[in-house]
């Protein structure tokens, strides 16, 4: 199942509602992290020049955000349950670079 991106419907929405997927634990950092699917997100992954979205989801806080074909990955700093969870935008990194990316 695809990750919707929210963020092509509205670039200014800050905060959403999602169903988490998966969580698995990402072996290849030198800190603990997990690797989340929604099924939906409003955070921006590294593309086109543009960095990553930070923010949260849940208590957890969003360290990476990488486009995974049809899927967008998040990586965490805690591990999160399946089923809903509540996320937002680090608003002022994403304006930042909404005003520099052309």
């Amino acid at each position: 199942m695809a990750t919707r991106r929210l963020y092509y419907d509205d670039c200014y929405q800050r905060e959403f509602s999602a169903q988490v997927l998966s969580c698995e634990a990402e072996a290849q950092r030198t800190r603990p992290a997990w690797t989340v699917v929604l099924d939906s997100t409003a955070l921006y992954p590294t593309s086109g020049g543009q960095p990553h979205d930070l923010g949260k989801l849940g208590d957890a806080n969003v360290l990476d955000v990488r486009d995974d074909d049809d899927d967008i990955v998040h990586v965490v700093d805690r591990e999160l349950p399946l089923g809903s969870v509540r996320g937002c935008v680090d608003w002022a990194r994403r304006f930042d670079h909404m005003q520099q990316h052309t």
